[in-house]
């Protein structure tokens, strides 16, 4: 009898161990289950007539148009391992873009979000100073911001896009040096927006921001051994 009554509070023991275990995983099942899916990747609609001009024909443009597009995604929905990202930006730019939702998230802030690619008018192309590189200057309209609002006025200041040419084919921007001493005074960047426009950033926590990690078309990748 004795062994009896000592086995009856072993087994309640194991019982309510058991619930537990059963209770826990169910909560963290429904928490997964409740993490809002990243939303597909949006189409972008131009405001007005497309660019047509000669220079958007050049590959290194639509390279620097296409980064732009990756780069407002990117930011607006806190992934910054997207493919299309990857294959438009450079793992030095994309770490540099990550830092921004991590800052305001720091701040107490709403990560700021774009309507659209950053307006871009392309005004130049040159080589690079090495093979396989460009340069692309033109004028830039920076509309990021909590709302993700048009602004009423855009105003665009000089920039200079620093391009690669990857031994796999990609054309991507390496870089971004701003250009004060060029005149964008009286440009007008083309606008694209993004449908469906972009919702406000829930982000709170750092934590689910996906930051960029070192892709096999990086340089700087290193095959495991």
């Amino acid at each position: 009898m004795g062994a009896a009554r000592t086995s009856r509070p072993r087994y309640l023991k194991a019982v309510a161990a058991s619930l537990l275990l059963v209770t826990v995983t169910g909560g963290l099942s429904a928490c997964r289950e409740e993490k809002k899916p990243a939303p597909p990747y949006p189409a972008v609609e131009w405001q007005g007539s497309a660019p047509d001009s000669a220079i958007e024909a050049d590959p290194w443009v639509i390279a620097a148009r296409k980064s732009l597009e990756a780069q407002a995604v990117a930011q607006n929905v806190t992934d910054f391992t997207l493919p299309e990202l990857v294959e438009t930006t450079s793992l030095d730019l994309r770490v540099r873009l990550s830092r921004h939702p991590r800052n305001d998230v720091a701040q107490k802030r709403r990560p700021d979000i774009r309507p659209g690619p950053d307006p871009f008018l392309p005004m130049e192309v040159k080589p690079g100073p090495s093979a396989g590189t460009a340069e692309v200057r033109g004028c830039v309209v920076r509309w990021a911001s909590e709302t993700g609002d048009v602004p009423d006025e855009l105003n665009a200041s000089g920039v200079m896009f620093r391009m690669e040419h990857l031994a796999g084919g990609q054309l991507r921007i390496s870089s971004v040096v701003t250009l004060p001493d060029l005149d964008c005074s009286t440009a007008v960047p083309p606008i694209a927006l993004f449908v469906p426009a972009p919702e406000q950033s829930d982000v709170t926590d750092a934590a689910d921001i996906v930051r960029p990690k070192t892709a096999e078309i990086d340089p700087e990748f290193v095959k495991p051994a």
